[in-house]
């Protein structure tokens, strides 16, 4: 009976952790997200290296509004990011979450859930459902493994921020920024609100486009045009607002401009002479001028009104006029257009604005039978009403650009109002906020492009909203002449109550108990009504820095970054940057970092109305919630985040990857403590400190992307280096030695020495992204481990530089000799590259093979045999250097020449390598001796 062969897999090393090669996150991440917080992780990381540098994130408070969308969940992960990696190089980083919470859309919700509330009663049902998205919001965070101070946040509804934001509005009172006027606004019927220009977006619509006659009077054009016998002659105005004309008073020409007098269709209209030729195309009529004349000979002459009876408006001048399109003839109502209006103020036409705050007529309105309409149905009685005055000469669609507002997505109107205003050239302040955004390093580059337009894209700011929930304008305004009366001084008084009761202290103090020993700068009567308009919210959430991070002493000012999505430019980022400006005279940041919007895989933003929305739940559901961060980290900030399943396999290839090379490194040091069985650096084998020294360029390069913002390179990094420099090179190559070698012999605790390092410091490197999987890791190879991963310091390799290999060299070499057994396995002549003999020669004269005889030299120093080297370095069985090439053929490479053979020999059942062997069981001589 033939004898049996021992089983030697008890004499290896073999790997063995009890470390999952699943995340299983739905049953682990809440776990870890309970142990977080008995822990009180949160209040540790805010205190945590107290003392040393500060680094400070500035957090731009999200809307208390819903919960949580993809789009917040991107940003407060990048967030998260940023901060934990520099935590982990010893700086002190308190984050203080934020929420805005005043503004319309809480005051809409709350209006349809409770009618007829006293303004006390609705403002504190406002703060009810206010908070209660706070606290939703918070903990939907936290589920993101986010590590702020969410039990100390900042909300824009706490007293004390209420009547900090009404401080920095009595310092802009002081610097004589804000002033009150009636001017012709943005109004939005709907919302019935006045907008910022940052709440406008433009969209296409469908609207009327028509050329109405304003009639000259007979005499004028006698004198005028006197060859035309007696005609009638019509200024040809052109507009897509019928619904405005009720408001005209007036027609605009362009100064020294060329006109004409067309004859269409027996009707005699003036227009701008460049644009004759595109009317009668557009009408498919004969252009026929009868007369030419410069703009200036209309000069002190009055246009009849197409339908309002003995209404003459004046003909005047302004360059604005555009010879592009239209007919050069421009309608101006300066009550309901905002060129129009500063128009208007400087040639002294009326601002008539006869318009309700739900977008009708009033009473003022001429014809009276306009009176309480809306003015949507205003544009149809318009068009109806000139073609039965016989003043309509041509009509047709047109699809253009139109503002809407972004909150209801409704169609604005343009309405005069008596508005409070920031006046942006006092002292200069757009000039120096654009001065003070060149010293704001902006990411991406360009971005600062985009926050420059906006501000210098305006002229004044528009403080005032007429709504209720919000922070008041202290002012006090004169029954008799409506001047108003606000000072610092009546400003801080209310400030100090409003800290003490909020708000609502504005509607409950007696108006004269304000305005006791107060009279009106104009009349010098004490006859004051409180002013019920609020402040814009962007001012709340603008003078984050004046209520946060000024008084908050963890913090400090101005912050280190800002970082929203690309729609703060005109938002955020704009209301802080005018506000720090003002109050301090420098930016409240020095660093604003942009990213894009959340699309889908067709580049869609992502809208309930498309229903292409992706909630943060739906992707951990497939990833995990380090999937969900790792995708934040894939995006880089100049393109849109994409969420597409092309994009989510690639997050989830490299998150497997990240987490089994993990697995392995500490499968292969179970036995193994740093402390005790450690070799020194100078004792390893020259590919085990090639691999520290990798390891080292790695750390220095992964922490300069982290301090360069540049989470995308991080992504890439990792996957990379996991990859190609771990699983298919070192890992690969050192293997045979830790399974094979002795369990605590050099060879192997070489090796070991390097795997633990390497899981070391790719833990700490992956902990601000894959949070939840690197404290996981961390538990199983950190002995009798004392304090969350987020509150060690990124590895601090404390390697020398020795004499370097030339690794890129021996590297080219092994790739052409794998690609030669390559060829061999294909022909089914060997399986694995163990089976295979390599014989090589190296012609030395190669230029590329010249540092082989110093590489040489530094082996037999290191007390290393080349063949050895090698045989480890291929993963071949047996491996010889040739005297001469012949008999070999030139690889790949010029002067490395190459021969494959099948291993000579058996298989050693131990070790798996080829050898000629006479153990009974096949057992090659190092195999022998090891056991």
């Amino acid at each position: 009976m033939p004898k049996e062969k021992l089983n030697y897999k008890n004499t290896t090393s073999l790997p063995q952790t009890d470390f999952p090669m699943r995340a299983n996150a739905k049953e682990n991440d809440p776990k870890m997200l309970q142990r977080w917080q008995q822990e009180n992780l949160t209040k540790k990381t805010f205190e945590h290296n107290k003392g040393k540098e500060k680094f400070i994130l500035h957090d731009g408070p999200p809307y208390a509004n819903g919960h949580i969308h993809l789009g917040h969940s991107y940003n407060k992960i990048l967030k998260d990011i940023i901060c934990k990696s520099q935590r982990m190089q010893k700086k002190h980083v308190p984050v203080t979450p934020g929420w805005d919470c005043h503004g319309l859309p809480i005051e809409l919700k709350v209006s349809k859930e409770h009618k007829n509330l006293s303004a006390i009663e609705f403002k504190k049902e406002c703060r009810k459902y206010a908070q209660k998205w706070v606290d939703t919001q918070k903990q939907e965070f936290k589920k993101l493994g986010v590590l702020m101070d969410f039990d100390n946040p900042y909300l824009t509804m706490n007293y004390k921020y209420e009547a900090a934001i009404l401080r920095s509005f009595g310092k802009f009172v002081e610097k004589k920024y804000i002033e009150r006027k009636n001017k012709t606004v943005p109004w939005c019927p709907s919302c019935q609100t006045v907008l910022a220009s940052a709440e406008i977006e433009h969209q296409e619509r469908k609207d009327p486009s028509i050329y109405v006659e304003f009639p000259l009077s007979q005499v004028d054009v006698d004198q005028l045009f006197p060859s035309l016998n007696g005609k009638e002659v019509n200024l040809l105005i052109w507009t897509t607002t019928p619904w405005t004309l009720p408001l005209n008073r007036a027609v605009i020409l362009k100064p020294k401009a060329d006109y004409v007098v067309l004859n269409i269709n027996e009707k005699y209209v003036i227009l701008g002479a460049a644009l004759a030729d595109k009317l009668c195309a557009s009408m498919e009529v004969e252009k026929n001028i009868v007369e030419t004349f410069k703009a200036e000979a209309l000069e002190n002459i009055f246009a009849n009104h197409p339908f309002v009876e003995n209404l003459k408006v004046p003909i005047i001048f302004d360059s604005f006029v555009s010879l592009e399109d239209g007919t050069a003839c421009v309608h101006s109502a300066p009550g309901c257009g905002p060129e129009d209006y500063e128009i208007g103020i400087r040639n002294n036409l009326e601002i008539f604005s006869p318009l309700s705050s739900d977008g009708k007529y009033t009473e003022e309105i001429v014809p009276k039978e306009l009176n309480n309409m809306p003015v949507s149905d205003g544009q149809i009685w318009v068009i109806k009403k000139l073609a039965s005055t016989n003043r309509l000469l041509h009509k047709k669609s047109i699809r253009h650009s139109y503002p809407h507002c972004w909150r209801c997505r409704g169609g604005l109107i343009f309405r005069a109002t008596k508005q409070w205003f920031c006046d942006l050239s006092q002292a200069n302040l757009k000039e120096k906020a654009l001065q003070a955004s060149d010293s704001i390093k902006t990411i991406p580059k360009k971005s600062i492009n985009s926050l420059k337009a906006a501000v210098g894209g305006r002229l004044e700011w528009c403080l005032s909203r007429q709504r209720s929930w919000g922070v008041p304008i202290v002012a006090l305004i004169c029954n008799h002449c409506s001047t108003p009366h606000i000072t610092p001084e009546l400003i801080e008084k209310i400030a100090q109550k409003i800290e003490e009761h909020g708000i609502e202290y504005w509607d409950t103090v007696n108006v004269q108990e304000v305005s006791k020993n107060i009279s009106c700068s104009s009349c010098s009567k004490n006859d004051f009504t409180k002013e019920k308009d609020i402040l814009d919210v962007w001012f709340d959430s603008g003078v984050t820095h004046a209520a946060v991070l000024k008084e908050k002493d963890e913090l400090q000012f101005p912050a280190d970054v800002y970082l929203e999505g690309k729609d703060q430019h005109r938002g955020w980022f704009q209301s802080s940057l005018l506000t720090s400006v003002a109050l301090y005279a420098e930016p409240s940041t020095k660093t604003i970092i942009t990213h894009g919007y959340t699309v889908d895989d067709k580049g869609r933003k992502m809208s309930k109305s498309l229903g292409n929305v992706v909630a943060p739940q739906e992707v951990i559901d497939k990833l995990g919630t380090d999937g969900l961060r790792l995708w934040a980290s894939s995006i880089d900030v100049e393109s849109e985040a994409v969420v597409s399943d092309i994009l989510i396999k690639n997050v989830q290839q490299v998150l497997r990857k990240v987490r089994n090379t993990c697995r392995f490194l500490l499968a292969n040091i179970y036995d193994f403590d740093i402390k005790k069985d450690a070799v020194p650096f100078d004792e390893l084998s020259l590919i085990d400190q090639y691999a520290l020294q990798t390891l080292k360029e790695f750390n220095n390069k992964v922490i300069a992307d982290y301090n360069d913002y540049n989470i995308t390179a991080v992504f890439h990094a990792l996957g990379d280096y996991c990859s190609a420099e771990l699983s298919s090179f070192y890992m690969d190559i050192v293997k045979d030695r830790l399974y094979v070698e002795k369990a605590n012999g050099k060879k192997r605790r070489s090796a070991q020495t390097v795997y633990w390092y390497i899981l070391d410091t790719l833990t700490k490197l992956i902990a601000p992204i894959m949070s939840f999987t690197a404290e996981q890791i961390s538990d199983f190879y950190q002995k009798n481990k004392t304090e969350s991963i987020h509150l060690q310091n990124f590895a601090d390799l404390d390697i020398q530089k020795t004499k370097e290999a030339n690794w890129n060299t021996l590297k080219i070499i092994r790739s052409a000799i794998l690609k030669a057994i390559e060829v061999q396995r294909e022909q089914n002549i060997m399986k694995h590259s163990l089976e295979a003999q390599v014989t090589v020669y190296f012609d030395m004269q190669s230029e590329l093979l010249q540092p082989l005889a110093s590489f040489f030299d530094l082996l037999q120093k290191h007390n290393e045999v080349v063949h050895s080297f090698f045989k480890e370095f291929l993963i071949v069985s047996q491996f010889t250097i040739a005297d001469n090439k012949n008999g070999l053929e030139e690889s790949e490479i010029k002067g490395l020449f190459v021969n494959i053979e099948k291993a000579e020999g058996v298989k050693c059942p131990r070790c798996w390598h080829w050898s000629v062997s006479e153990h009974e069981d096949g057992l090659c001589s190092r195999c022998i001796n090891l056991i």
